[in-house]
């Protein structure tokens, strides 16, 4: 629970960073890039350190190109997409959608049993979630397929990572070439589309090394550790401290203003994480 909630927590901070990079001259594209590939040196030194081999199985390679450039990979493209015909907190919460689809899935695919604890966290969560959200009838459809779609594949991704020899990785190992796919991917879309800007001041590369560290080393790595304790469905639940996280921040640092809903719908998403956090304690002791 400890580690999924940190992970949260550690990319909910992200949108407040990246706001100042993109300031700076940054962009989705290039953040996404540079935040990728500036963890990978930092990893490897650490796998150094602990002595863990680089080598894959063909297995695991299979596995890696699958879930990170199949589904982590195409995750971030379409939310980044969606950006440029919706506004962000919308794609966002849109894609917060995915905690219910992880269980969902789960359910489907592996018979595994929900409980109505988890239920009512998820129902809870979800209605926060849509307390975030503000359709307007301006809203383009294609912008909320695409951030919907992302809440899918990020699903599924989370799923490869508990149901899959991924597993039982080394977390660095995992987030080492989830990086290298990632940065790999951005550095294909944005070299032709002229989105990727390798030019950036001192202050937002640093800010970019700040983010790597953060969330593409640590925050990837504490949500492996929290899916191989908690399985996808439960650790997706804890995710949902993200927005709220964000929220947060956003009022603290960037002074901006909170609606009455918004804090409805934070207050309905730690509520369906406290009875998440209750349930699991609850089995631990049965156990």
């Amino acid at each position: 629970m400890v580690f999924s909630a940190a992970s949260a927590v550690l990319f909910g901070v992200t949108p407040a960073v990246a706001s100042r990079i993109y300031s700076m001259g940054g962009n989705a594209v290039t953040l996404t890039f540079y935040r990728n590939l500036m963890a990978v040196p930092v990893l490897l030194a650490l796998l150094g350190l602990e002595g863990v081999s680089l080598r894959l199985t063909r297995r695991e390679a299979g596995l890696l190109l699958l879930m990170g450039a199949g589904f982590r990979v195409t995750t971030t493209l379409m939310l980044y997409q969606s950006y440029l015909y919706i506004p962000t907190g919308m794609a966002t919460t849109l894609h917060f959608l995915y905690p219910a689809l992880t269980a969902l899935l789960c359910r489907a695919r592996f018979r595994e049993r929900l409980g109505p604890w988890k239920l009512f966290a998820l129902g809870l969560s979800g209605l926060g979630a849509l307390c975030l959200l503000e359709l307007s009838a301006g809203t383009d459809p294609r912008g909320v397929l695409m951030a919907s779609s992302s809440a899918l594949t990020y699903a599924c991704y989370l799923i490869g990572l508990d149901k899959t020899a991924l597993r039982d990785m080394h977390p660095h190992k995992a987030a080492c070439y989830m990086g290298l796919l990632n940065a790999a991917a951005m550095l294909a879309v944005g070299l032709p589309t002229h989105q990727l800007r390798l030019a950036l001041p001192p202050a937002a590369l640093g800010l970019s090394f700040l983010l790597a560290v953060s969330t593409s080393f640590l925050a990837v790595s504490l949500l492996q550790r929290g899916i191989r304790l908690l399985g996808a469905s439960s650790a997706a639940l804890f995710s949902m401290l993200e927005p709220i996280t964000s929220v947060a921040v956003g009022c603290l640092a960037l002074a901006e203003s909170v609606s009455r809903r918004s804090l409805l719908g934070c207050a309905l998403i730690l509520a369906g994480v406290a009875l998440t956090a209750l349930a699991g304690q609850r089995q631990a002791v049965e156990k």
